[in-house]
Formats: C-alpha cells, sequence, structure tokens
C-alpha cells in the first residue's frame, strides 16, 4: 500500500456565513484568503486556524478571488459587475477598510479575475500588474489595476460565458474556457489566440497553469480533468474517477500532483505521472468549490506545500503534507 501524502490537519467548521467558493494562498505564507456568496474575504492563519482579517465592499457574491505574486494585493469580482484591488498591508484588512481601486466593468464582465505580471509594451504610464476579466459573451478584457485604464480585449470569437480563467506565472499567457468545453489560451502581449483544446464535452469550471507556465490544467462538469501543454497546444493527459462535476483542478507546485474538487464532495490528488488518483480525502459534505496549494512568493518558497480546499458547506479544510 502507497503511503499517505497529505493528512486533513485542520477544518474550520461555518467559516463563512454561506456558501464558500473561492480558496487562495498567499504567496510566501501560512495564511489562506476564502470567499463566496456571503460577500466577504476573509484571511486565516492555516496553523491556528484563526480569522485575522476581513474584507467588504458592498452587498453582493464573491465570483472570484485572486492575490498578486507579492502578497501585497487582493483582487475580487462580484456579482455587481465590479473589480476590486485591496491592499493587505498592515491595517488594511480591519473592518471597515476600503479597496484600493474600483472598476465597473460593466454587466456579465466581470465574473472571474486574474492579477497578471506586467511584461512591458502595454502603456508605460501605468506601472504595477494587469487584471484579465471574464465575461458572459466569450471576452476576456485587460485593464490597468493601478488606474483602472482598459487595456484591451481578448476575444474567443465566440458568445460562451466563461466560467474559468487563469494567468500564467511568467504574465506571457491568460487562458479560458466555459460553457461548451472549449479552451482558449492568449498571448497577452499580442492578444493573438495561441492554442485551442476541445477535449471536454460541456463546461469547463476550472483552468490552472503550471509553476513553470509550460501546462493547463482543466476541470469540466464532464467530470473530466485534463493536462495540456501551452507550448505546443497538446493534449498531455485525462483524469477519471469524480462521480459529479469537477469544480476546481491545479497542479502542484512542483508538477507532480493535480489536486481537485467536485460536487461529489470529495478532494482528490492525482500523480501526473501515474495518470492516476493516488489519494482521495472526504472532509466536506457538500460540493467541494476551491481548491488551493500554497503558494511560493519571490522572497520564499513554499518546499512542503499545504493544501487547502473549501466547500458549499461552509467549511475549510487544511491538509499538511507527509512526505518531502
Amino acid at each position: 500500500m502507497a503511503a499517505a501524502l497529505y493528512t486533513a490537519s485542520a477544518t474550520i467548521a461555518e467559516a463563512h456565513e454561506d456558501d464558500i467558493w473561492h480558496a487562495c494562498w498567499v504567496p510566501g505564507k501560512h495564511q489562506l484568503a476564502s470567499a463566496g456568496s456571503d460577500e466577504t474575504v476573509k484571511i486565516w492563519d492555516a496553523q491556528s486556524g484563526e480569522c485575522v482579517s476581513t474584507l467588504k465592499d458592498g452587498d453582493h457574491a464573491i465570483t472570484s478571488l485572486d492575490i498578486d505574486p507579492q502578497g501585497a494585493q487582493a483582487l475580487t469580482a462580484s456579482m455587481d459587475h465590479k473589480l476590486r484591488v485591496w491592499d493587505l498591508g498592515s491595517g488594511s484588512g480591519q473592518e471597515g477598510a476600503r479597496p484600493a481601486q474600483v472598476i465597473d466593468a460593466g454587466p456579465i464582465n466581470a465574473w472571474k479575475a486574474r492579477f497578471v505580471r506586467r511584461r512591458g509594451g502595454e502603456g508605460a504610464g501605468d506601472a504595477g500588474p494587469l487584471i484579465a476579466a471574464s465575461s458572459g459573451h466569450g471576452v476576456v478584457t485587460l485593464w490597468s489595476a493601478a488606474s483602472g485604464r482598459k487595456v484591451r480585449e481578448l476575444n474567443t470569437s465566440r458568445p460562451k460565458f466563461l466560467y474559468a480563467l487563469a494567468a500564467s506565472g511568467d504574465g506571457a499567457k491568460v487562458a479560458c474556457a466555459g460553457a461548451g468545453g472549449r479552451v482558449c489560451v492568449f498571448d497577452t502581449e499580442s492578444g493573438a489566440m495561441s492554442c485551442t483544446f476541445s477535449g471536454h464535452s460541456d463546461n469547463v469550471r476550472s483552468v490552472a497553469f503550471s509553476a513553470d507556465s509550460t501546462l493547463l490544467v482543466t476541470a469540466s462538469d464532464d467530470k473530466q480533468i485534463q493536462l495540456h501543454d501551452t507550448r505546443h497546444g497538446s493534449p498531455v493527459a485525462t483524469f477519471l474517477g469524480h462521480y459529479g462535476w469537477v469544480l476546481s483542478a491545479e497542479l502542484h507546485p512542483g508538477g507532480m500532483y493535480i489536486a481537485s474538487g467536485s460536487v461529489d464532495t470529495k478532494v482528490k490528488i492525482w500523480d501526473v505521472a501515474q495518470r492516476a488518483c493516488v489519494e482521495t480525502h472526504d472532509q466536506h459534505t457538500q460540493a467541494v468549490w476551491s481548491v488551493a496549494w500554497q503558494r511560493s512568493s519571490d522572497e520564499a518558497a513554499a518546499t512542503r506545500p499545504m493544501l487547502a480546499s473549501v466547500s458549499e458547506d461552509r467549511s475549510i479544510s487544511i491538509y499538511d503534507p507527509l512526505l518531502a
């Protein structure tokens, strides 16, 4: 019998007042951010299980959550069609704190949002990262996080709802997918579509890049997880084993595992080389909306990253690595 990889070390019950849809680690720290339909972002100390700060602005469910690679800012998208950038510095997460930037993206133009590293040539007057935001009509818009200025549109040429969005760690690529199952990858500098993948037969709920930006993992209502090579535009592997829609999938920072969460309430860990599920966790009682590996920052590496999952049951589960 194979040795266990991860153990469920802690559960935060009733972490939010309603469904939790998103989990995102603060890079380089033992801190986890969560958000969902109760309109708040909470940041937790993953070791003590205590909430260390809360962000709230408005009365609309949060449809997306991201944190920049430096761990300095959080990004949310909400059902009021607004993108909000929050400073995570000392005191900024206290009750009553206001977002540093609010962008009104317009109806269904800010369903999912991600920070994108700026690579130059995107308008020298704006410092800082870009924001990519997906829409309900097949378009991803790039915005300046500093000024709120619209920079560029990435058009999939199909007016489909884009449920899923990801930006590569090097800032070179943006991937999006949604209704119908087609996955599109764009070059952020030119705005050109670099490749597409059509392996899914139903809606895609999640897309995520590998740490080195060469691979893309996708999760779908067709109960499949797929791995794609974005350099050559080719499929790599398909993973089967969930019994419901797969809502989230992420690659381990080292690239050897994929974690996934599903409507079937399970969190699974897959071995990429073996193309097989090697571990299943059943801490949750309802749909698992998001899984997230602990992230490295530019200053601190997560050599043995923890894993987190959040659920419709309002709980957060933290998993500790057992093997180096």
